[in-house]
């Protein structure tokens, strides 16, 4: 009984042997494969994230919507062809990347190319005899725009040019870029470059009416989350190809600017000229965080002023004439206008040079009152022949100058009193009107 007792234990410590060799060779096979896994996914691939702690980037923002990024990153490569994987935003343009600095065999994306006009921008289409504002929502042989409460359909040949005026940001996944390599094993300096749909940027400028002094603030919108990168902000836009499957046109992409408050900081840009472009470079690295606007101070300095009143029809503005003298272009933004703290208006401003001028609106005049009346009016079969007279009324304590500016399109002036400048079909008058003080106008046009 003893002896078949411990035959069985016997029996039994064999096979429990057996099991725990078995374990053993499973666990050593499986740490093998693991490490061998390791080493081929080791020499054929390595993974780049861009966009999150991508260093010593340029990001190259224009003035129009379109940003140019440039980076550059370490890449091991092993024995063999090699898989370098990274992301670019959801707005890249993956037909604008280039890849150097490796032997790229080829480049695979995971979504296709967006499109420079997207559905949902705010477009202006020009045609060979009108334009067209609205809502971009396809193009194929025609274009459809969504304007007027209703679809406009345009035919593809009559399009002339194309103007971007609002951009929807671009929603999805980030694309993920695989590019394949055969460069001899060692350390290489990949260099990445593409386009993208936003971020933008646009000026918003701060005028003191009373010291005329200017300070200018770049705001940049729709940033990703890109961190120790030098900024380029790029005073106009780059002349961008749209393609489409019939014609290629022109687009030009604009987006209208923010208003924020007015703060104290210290400038840190350093402008230069590079072709047509006027850039501003940030003299430190940056760090942005995805969803947010971010506000710098990009300049200041002091322009001319002239106020002046104005009518054409409507309202009598008051206007003043902003000339330039900051030694910085003006590019397309926004103007607040203040005296002292205390702000009074704002309104937009085109692109402007050095020593150039605009006329931007700070408020309306509500105690100038101007009105016209048609006094005379003729017509007799194809003969026309009207007067108007224009009544200006200063209820302000203070004596006031007025700019007065019909247009007759292309009739006939027969008189004016007082006597008009005429500039094209544009009449002008330029209008002292004392305290409490009425002034009358009159002007008659006929057809020829």
């Amino acid at each position: 009984m003893r002896l078949r007792k411990a035959e069985r234990m016997n029996d039994l410590m064999r096979v429990s042997a057996r099991k725990l060799l078995t374990i053993f060779c499973i666990l050593v096979v499986s740490a093998v494969g693991v490490v061998f896994a390791a080493t081929v996914l080791r020499q054929t691939s390595s993974t780049i994230s861009l966009g999150t702690g991508v260093d010593d980037s340029i990001v190259t923002v224009y003035g129009n919507g379109v940003t140019f990024i440039q980076c550059t990153e370490t890449v091991v490569v092993e024995n063999g062809a090699n898989d370098v994987q990274f992301y670019l935003p959801a707005g890249a343009l993956t037909d604008t990347l280039t890849v150097s600095g490796v032997n790229v065999l080829h480049i695979a994306t995971s979504n296709e190319s967006n499109s420079i006009i997207n559905s949902g921008d705010t477009i202006t289409v020009y045609t060979q005899s009108s334009a067209y504002t609205g809502k971009f929502i396809s193009w194929d042989t025609m274009l459809l725009l969504e304007a007027d409460n209703g679809t406009v359909m345009i035919p593809t040949a009559s399009i002339t040019r194309i103007v971007l005026n609002e951009v929807v940001q671009v929603q999805g996944p980030k694309v993920l870029v695989n590019v394949t390599t055969n460069s001899p094993p060692g350390d290489y300096k990949m260099n990445i470059s593409y386009l993208m749909r936003g971020p933008q940027w646009s000026p918003t400028y701060f005028v003191d009416l009373d010291t005329s002094h200017l300070q200018c603030w770049a705001t940049i919108e729709n940033v990703e989350d890109w961190t120790n990168f030098t900024l380029v902000l790029v005073s106009g836009g780059p002349h961008i190809v749209y393609y489409n499957p019939v014609n290629v046109l022109n687009a030009y992409i604009h987006k209208p600017p923010m208003t924020f408050a007015q703060v104290e900081a210290q400038i840190d840009f350093s402008p230069t000229t590079t072709d047509e472009y006027h850039e501003y470079t940030y003299n430190s690295k940056l760090s942005f965080q995805e969803g947010t606007a971010v506000k710098l101070p990009l300049f200041n300095g002091t322009v001319r002023l002239r106020q002046e009143y104005f009518w054409s029809d409507g309202e009598v503005q008051n206007r003043y004439h902003l000339n330039d003298t900051t030694g910085e272009p003006l590019a397309s933004g926004t103007v607040e206008f203040y005296r002292g703290n205390a702000w009074v208006g704002e309104d937009s401003i085109g692109y402007t040079p050095v020593n150039a001028e605009s006329i931007e609106v700070v408020n309306y005049a509500e105690d100038i009152r101007v009105t016209a009346t048609v006094t005379k009016s003729i017509v007799q079969g194809s003969y026309w022949d009207q007067g108007i007279n224009i009544t200006i009324m200063n209820h302000k304590p203070t004596s006031a100058q007025i700019l007065i500016q019909q247009d007759i399109y292309g009739y006939t002036l027969v008189e004016s009193t007082p006597q008009a400048t005429q500039l094209g079909s544009t009449l002008s008058w330029t209008i002292n009107v004392n305290p409490d003080e009425t002034v009358t106008i009159y002007y008659e046009w006929k057809n020829s």
